[in-house]
């Protein structure tokens, strides 16, 4: 048990370093909040989202590890933990939910266990589809802040009501990195109460110490973000990620953003910077990869123990 508990915190850690860029990468980037509140913020909807949220996501996530004991639980946590921490440190914003989903499919095909392939399926095209819908619900949220922003007259009320949607914004998001991306891990380990406070406090950490690196690369590498394309982007992929809570299935915050960013920066006619996105495709890929093969090979070594 203290292995799992371990790899656990391990995992949430990662998640923290790398997917909180996703929940306050827009915040940060566009000057609205700073990068110690941000972190604060995380820390309290993330709790709210991992003890409050549904359980749609874990028990989908629970299944494909089915027939699966405590360590090699423990290894498909610590191989997806690796994959993600190694992309945290190049800043690259992969996807922890793709790295989990590898991981389980690698340990998986180690013990010989069947895999469902029709669940695995929903979850990858849910990947393609959802940066697709994040763009275009950031641009539908972009057109209608626009006609709201347009009505206010008084310059300082204006300036106000572009700080605090950008808030709530991303005050919604971190409560999504609790509901979908610490579900995945919830959905490995017990889930009680306590659990989920103690994952919650380590993804805190995670983006604490170690997730600046990747909130610049969303929130200002990717395209240029001012207070209302922020709040769009923000706003979009928020309610991409909850449309697939809804629906149990665990998608990525990371590429709902980056595909929100994408759509309303294009949308406006403002540069998307091709040659990051093309890095980040590439880690969204090698991230499930990855973390599957070392999955694979540490189950191989240690599946006896």
């Amino acid at each position: 048990m203290l292995w799992l508990l371990a790899s656990a915190f391990f995992m949430a850690w990662a998640i923290g370093a790398n997917d909180s860029a996703k929940a306050v990468g827009t915040a940060v980037g566009s000057g609205i909040i700073g990068f110690k509140r941000a972190v604060l913020l995380i820390w309290v909807f993330v709790v709210a989202g991992a003890t409050m949220g549904g359980s749609c996501v874990s028990s989908t996530v629970a299944g494909l590890a089915r027939g699966m004991g405590e360590t090699t639980i423990g290894l498909v946590l610590f191989s997806a933990a690796s994959a993600v921490t190694l992309a945290s440190l190049s800043g690259n914003p992969i996807s922890t939910t793709q790295a989990i989903i590898g991981a389980l499919v690698g340990a998986s095909l180690a013990l010989g266990l069947p895999v469902n392939w029709g669940v695995i399926f929903k979850i990858v095209l849910a990947w393609v589809v959802s940066p697709v819908v994040a763009g275009m619900l950031s641009i539908a949220t972009y057109l209608a802040y626009g006609i709201v922003l347009n009505r206010i007259k008084h310059l300082g009320l204006l300036e106000l009501t572009q700080r605090w949607m950008v808030f709530i914004a991303a005050a919604y998001a971190s409560f999504n990195l609790g509901t979908n991306e610490l579900a995945n891990v919830v959905g490995l380990v017990d889930g009680e109460f306590f659990s989920r406070v103690f994952l919650a406090l380590s993804l805190g950490l995670g983006a604490l110490t170690f997730s600046y690196g990747v909130i610049k690369t969303v929130g200002r590498d990717l395209a240029p973000l001012g207070p209302t394309s922020g709040f769009s982007a923000q706003m979009g992929a928020s309610l991409a990620v909850t449309m697939a809570n809804v629906a149990g299935i665990p998608v990525s915050s990371g590429q709902a953003i980056v595909g929100a960013i994408a759509g309303v920066s294009l949308y406006k006619g403002e540069p998307v910077n091709i040659k990051a996105l093309m890095w980040i495709l590439k880690g969204w890929v090698a991230a499930p990869l990855g973390a599957g093969l070392l999955a694979f090979v540490l189950i191989r070594l240690f599946s006896d123990l």
